[in-house]
């Protein structure tokens, strides 16, 4: 499978991103972006661990981290934001997905932090989180700090794993074609 093409795509965006001043900012923004839009997921992954397997040293790579994680929490608010609005947002979801959003609401009355941060640390469809967050009136201050920390531990954790993921694991070079 040769990947050169979209790394070479790759490598141009990380470019940017460490060259430019605009390059962090533009990240930032399209973090938020994607994790604003509700039920149509757009992978950061992919692009923090690349951003990380280019990164110069390992000081960018923490900086990919706070930032993509920071902006991911902040696109997460929309979810909660949502959840305010209530009876709409209900009315719009389907019944499957309404009933899981109860579940988890009930779930955050009583361990609230923990689970908003498990849900943003792991691949979860974190917005049934913020919507339910949002209807139990959960405190938005800690949601977004649980979703902060588990988002950026998330993204940094990835960006490590681009970063020396080319040196320590050969065959993931090797796959990638670098």
């Amino acid at each position: 499978m040769d990947l050169s093409f979209f790394l070479g795509s790759t490598e141009a965006i990380a470019g940017f991103i460490y060259a430019s001043p605009f390059g962090i900012a533009v990240l930032f923004l399209f973090t938020i972006f994607a994790n604003a839009s509700l039920f149509f997921p757009i992978l950061v992954e992919p692009i923090v661990l690349l951003i990380g397997a280019f990164s110069p040293n390992l000081a960018y790579v923490l900086l990919i981290g706070i930032v993509t994680g920071t902006a991911a929490a902040i696109g997460e608010m929309s979810g909660y934001i949502l959840g305010l609005l209530g009876i709409n947002t209900l009315k719009k979801m389907k019944e499957k997905r309404v009933e899981k959003v109860f579940e988890i609401g009930e779930k955050l009355a009583n361990k609230g932090m923990p689970i908003i941060f498990l849900g943003a640390f792991t691949p979860f469809p974190f917005d049934l989180i913020g919507i339910a967050a949002g209807i139990i009136k959960y405190d938005y201050k800690r949601f977004f700090i649980a979703a902060l920390a588990g988002k950026t531990l998330r993204y940094t954790l990835v960006a490590i794993v681009g970063y020396i993921g080319m040196e320590a694991l050969p065959w993931l070079a090797a796959m990638l074609g670098l």
